[in-house]
């Protein structure tokens, strides 16, 4: 049980380190948005799920979306083809509510695998262009310097692993 509520709660700890930390750079404050999703899902898992035992179904619904939004937000912000990604994010809405017209909270897991494939398409897309980007500039500065270059990872690995194991369900 201490060990659910200590999962649980972790999620806090990135918002808590967010607004500890004076030196944010742009990149930082472009995940913002998703930072502080993280904090919330974690708050509403152990009082919503763990403690009231709310139906889990409207909330990731809804976490989606939310999701989405705030991993768009920052491929929107470190990248200049603006349009494609209003695009991208729009074609993203009209899916999100066509699926949702014909949601209920019984449906199954596969009902989300649309959104699932746009939103790792959308990461594995946007990481690939990002790392030719980096390299046709050839800037002095390493990737291992870059804060960009290690929220692009972690966004990859995270989307595509998630990826599988949602498609092994």
């Amino acid at each position: 049980m201490n060990f659910t509520i200590f999962v649980c709660l972790i999620g806090v700890l990135p918002l808590i380190l967010y607004f500890l930390n004076k030196n944010v750079d742009s990149a930082t404050k472009y995940l913002f948005p998703y930072i502080l999703l993280l904090a919330v899902a974690s708050v509403y898992e152990f009082f919503g799920t763990y403690i009231l035992k709310f139906n889990t179904s409207y909330w990731f619904r809804i976490y989606i979306l939310l999701e989405f939004g705030a991993v768009w937000y920052f491929y929107y912000k470190i990248f200049k083809y603006k349009i494609f990604y209003f695009l991208y994010g729009f074609g993203y809405l009209i899916i999100y509510i066509y699926s949702l017209i014909n949601w209920s909270p019984k449906s199954k897991i596969i009902d989300d695998l649309p959104l699932t494939l746009i939103m790792t398409f959308m990461v594995i897309i946007s990481s690939f262009f990002w790392f030719i980007n980096v390299f046709k500039k050839l800037e002095e500065r390493p990737l291992y310097l870059r804060t960009e270059f290690y929220y692009i990872s972690i966004l990859l690995i995270y989307f595509s692993g998630t990826f599988l194991v949602f498609l092994m369900t």
